[in-house]
């Protein structure tokens, strides 16, 4: 069998979407899910592998005459996901459905069609999450549990001075909401819940 015969003009078809689906999923974790939550690589490597090998076993089951019952139970293996270390919030795990609905796309789309029209409908499903996610999380609040030790500004009238006194000692730009919890007059502390707006990512949610 020549080498003409194996990279032909399909091989390379297949070889351009797979580039296109590693490219539109490293923009969609990489610029649009990683700079609200810094530190969070594990999930931009996982969107990235997943995708590729849902694109691959597309392509395979496409090329190949497989019963429905054999297909159902290859991707049936991808049910079994889960994440054992840390608890994915319902935004990571959009992201993950967002990368697979990419590969599956790019790789069961007809090859008849141009390849211009897809890397418009990419570019159009990644504006729409952008937008989404820019629009929606530009001001999400975080939670805070803070023992605090000034009961004398629990009081509702004094709300002010407890945000600004919250301001300073801990470095919050913004706060939008505070709630009063278990009060413990031996220890001269109070338990509140703070909500604050982080922008430059200082904070994690408790």
């Amino acid at each position: 069998m020549e080498l003409t015969e194996i990279f032909n003009l399909l091989w390379w078809s297949i070889i351009g979407r797979l580039m296109l689906n590693i490219v539109v999923v490293l923009i969609l974790g990489r610029f649009i899910y990683y700079p609200r939550n810094r530190g969070s690589y594990e999930y931009l490597f996982t969107y990235i592998a997943t995708s590729t090998i849902i694109f691959i076993v597309c392509i395979m089951l496409s090329q190949v005459q497989v019963e429905l019952g054999i297909a159902l139970g290859l991707f049936a293996v991808f049910s079994v996901i889960r994440f054992r270390t840390v608890q994915a919030s319902p935004r990571e795990l959009s992201y993950l459905f967002v990368s697979l609905g990419l590969a599956l796309m790019n790789s069961l789309v007809s090859f008849e069609t141009p390849l211009i029209r897809l890397m418009v409908n990419n570019l159009l499903i990644l504006a729409i999450i952008w937008i989404a996610d820019y629009f929606l999380f530009r001001n999400q609040s975080i939670r805070k549990m803070i023992n605090y030790d000034r009961l004398d500004l629990i009081e509702k009238s004094k709300r002010q001075e407890m945000e600004a006194d919250l301001k300073i000692r801990f470095g919050i730009e913004q706060i939008k909401k505070i709630q009063i919890g278990n009060i413990d007059t031996l220890k001269g502390q109070v338990k509140i819940r703070v909500w604050i707006v982080d922008q430059d990512q200082l904070h994690f949610e408790d």
